[in-house]
């Protein structure tokens, strides 16, 4: 007689199918909540698509459909803002599209600003940065060349390590960038700013 013969079947396996499928979901459905709300204020995962980016991301655009998958910090998304941090950020020419930039100029800032910008130079305003994307050919990018300085409210988190593709993982270290030759720092101060009554 074989030794598990009198063993009885675990209460959740003698349940009728439906029963331990509603049990199944509210089990998962008591995660969900969490699982959203770390989402959306805590961290998340990103894929980052296209060339705007490259050669810091995306490195093999040209000769795969690999994306780099990117961890972004969303707490306080814009606090502590310094030139060479890569942010995600809603895209202001098309705003149902999350993007991914390196902010190059704070407020105050004056930009020497590329071709497709109407004007030679701008001064970034009160409330915003001037994010641009890596790539050397401007027409792979569009950012504020294309669309102008962009509102701090718009930033959604900031971009901290890199995930996939293996080769790649780790921090980002954006305290590496040397700035760019195109921005005269603090050139304007808002100090003496008074907000319209």
């Amino acid at each position: 007689m074989p030794l598990l013969s009198h063993a009885r079947p675990s209460l959740f396996f003698r349940q009728p199918l439906l029963r331990r499928t509603f049990f199944t979901l509210g089990a998962l459905a008591t995660w969900a909540p969490m699982v959203f709300f770390i989402n959306d204020n805590v961290a998340q995962l990103m894929w980052v698509t296209g060339p705007s980016m490259y050669p810091f991301l995306n490195t093999d655009y040209h000769s795969t459909t690999r994306k780099d998958v990117v961890l972004v910090n969303m707490r306080n998304p814009w606090e502590g803002l310094k030139r060479g941090m890569i942010v995600a950020l809603w895209s202001p020419y098309r705003p149902e599209n999350l993007i991914v930039k390196r902010i190059i100029a704070l407020e105050g800032d004056e930009v020497v600003t590329r071709k497709s910008y109407p004007i030679d130079r701008t001064v970034v305003p009160l409330g915003h940065v001037w994010v641009e994307g890596e790539h050397p050919e401007e027409r792979q990018t569009l950012d504020s060349n294309t669309y102008g300085p962009v509102a701090k409210s718009l930033i959604v988190g900031q971009v901290r390590a890199i995930v996939w593709p293996w080769s790649k993982i780790g921090m980002i270290r954006w305290q590496d960038y040397r700035g760019n030759p195109r921005v005269l720092k603090g050139r304007h101060s808002f100090d003496d700013y008074q907000p319209p009554a």
